[in-house]
């Protein structure tokens, strides 16, 4: 971006390329010592998937020919969801099968399905590669979420605001829903806090037999809820 005037708009475009919707955006113009800057902090509520807003600036730069790099804090809510069908098997069921049907299933992983959000700065997926196999009355399966900061910027509990606090800082709430008794390392919509941008949860399943005839499906939905604090960066040019 050019600037041959005192006075000039400085444009940014934000697109929402993740497959979940980020709301209460702020977007913070910052970085440019000796400038006037009309509205340096905009907001828009929400950007859908896919979709694209322009912030706009009204800029009065300063009376020297020099290159200035401008920043713009850009600070969202958005979540992460994954939702997973996990089959266990009864043992004595898997003894009735021919040998070679068998020996597939418990060669199988127990996870059948698994769904996660798209291109978001948080992503999240089920560790799991062995067969679940119920060999009593009540057994307990174990899986892992992996958690991954795969965005540029970091995570902030999900009542932050911005500027958000450090000490709220790679956080993120953990949630989830299951249609059997589900018990992980954190409980049910507490604050989790990532690890050098990584965190895995461990879970687990918890069936008796009078759930499962000769095997049945189990459903788990994870929701990881967060804002995130990106920044975006421009080169202005004055002369």
């Amino acid at each position: 971006l050019s600037i041959r005037r005192q006075r000039q708009m400085c444009i940014r475009d934000r697109k929402n390329m993740a497959s979940e919707p980020a709301e209460n955006i702020k977007v913070h113009l910052t970085n440019l010592t000796g400038w006037q800057i009309e509205n340096e902090l905009q907001g828009l509520q929400k950007l859908k998937p896919n979709d694209l807003y322009k912030f706009s600036w009204v800029a009065y730069s300063p009376n020297q020919n020099k290159t200035f790099e401008a920043v713009a804090d850009v600070f969202y809510s958005m979540s992460t969801k994954t939702s997973a069908k996990l089959r266990v098997y009864d043992n004595e069921y898997l003894e009735t099968l021919k040998p070679e049907e068998s020996r597939k299933i418990k060669e199988g992983s127990a996870l059948l399905s698994s769904v996660t959000s798209k291109n978001t700065p948080i992503s999240a997926k089920i560790s799991l590669q062995q067969p679940f196999i119920l060999t009593s009355y009540v057994q307990t399966f174990p899986f892992v979420l992996e958690i991954t900061n795969v965005g540029l910027g970091n995570p902030y509990a999900d009542f932050s605001d911005y500027p958000p606090y450090e000490r709220n800082k790679d956080y993120f709430r953990f949630e989830f829903q299951t249609n059997s008794t589900l018990r992980c390392d954190f409980e049910n919509g507490e604050l989790v806090k990532l690890s050098n941008k990584s965190k895995n949860i461990v879970c687990r399943l918890f069936v008796t037999k009078d759930e499962v005839n000769n095997y049945s499906d189990f459903y788990v939905n994870f929701t990881l809820t967060y804002t995130y604090l990106d920044k975006a960066s421009l080169k202005i040019k004055v002369e």
